[in-house]
């Protein structure tokens, strides 16, 4: 029986709007340097994946970490011609609301759960900005886990596991939104929380979650 939801943030709840790199490029040209979006764009991915590699905590282990992290993803995306101070600047920059987009259905699944009274958290691997966020865009939660806060990154079942202890329920009792295999299927395979995969593409699939929750699908859950 699902007595609880969590769902993933980036690419679940929001997505950067209107592209990490014209915001990157926008920070850059009000220091006075003027980069093209589009190469910020696709120097952006390879970039991130080259940082999250090397990390023993991928995104930090801690709100420090965390800055330290993105810092190094900035840097690596803008090369050797980085302005001094471009990944705080844009680390500063993702803090604020109106970078972000939030995905459709979103706002209808919210409002059916509080209607069920069905409590819902926040599991993401992302650091304190995401409070100011969620609250910014109208997105209430009982719970908001960051893998800043906890020491740990998603799929370790420790981010799982603070969810669980702030919504006083067991992992086998939740049902997981979130659009990454590798990091939301496979904590869901790890823990037995049911994951229903989320395609940043098309949006929350209210219609579905409502069948999960209320028990009308025969099939075994969805784990990776």
């Amino acid at each position: 029986m699902i007595r609880a939801m969590t769902l993933d943030a980036h690419g679940t709840l929001i997505v950067p709007t209107p592209s990490v790199g014209a915001v990157y490029a926008e920070v850059a040209a009000g220091m006075g340097h003027h980069r093209d979006p589009a190469e910020l764009e696709a120097a952006f991915l390879p970039a991130f994946a080259a940082v999250r590699s090397r990390w023993p905590v991928p995104y930090g282990g801690s709100e420090a970490d965390a800055l330290r992290f993105w810092d190094e993803v900035v840097g690596l995306t803008f090369g050797s011609a980085a302005p001094v101070g471009i990944g705080p600047a844009c680390f500063a920059a993702f803090a604020e609301p109106g970078r972000w987009r939030v995905l459709p259905g979103v706002a209808d699944l919210l409002g059916w759960a509080g209607a069920r009274a069905l409590p819902t958290a926040v599991i993401s691997n992302f650091d304190g900005r995401l409070q100011t966020i969620l609250s910014g865009l109208g997105l209430r939660f009982s719970a908001i886990i960051t893998s800043a806060a906890v020491g740990r990154a998603k799929p370790d079942p420790a981010t799982m596991a603070a969810a669980c202890a702030a919504l006083g329920v067991r992992p086998t009792e939740i049902l997981h939104l979130g659009d990454h295999p590798r990091e939301d299927g496979a904590l869901c395979a790890a823990t037995g929380a049911r994951w229903l995969p989320i395609d940043p593409r098309i949006g929350i699939p209210v219609a579905e979650v409502e069948r999960i929750v209320d028990g009308r699908l025969g099939s075994m859950p969805r784990t990776a």
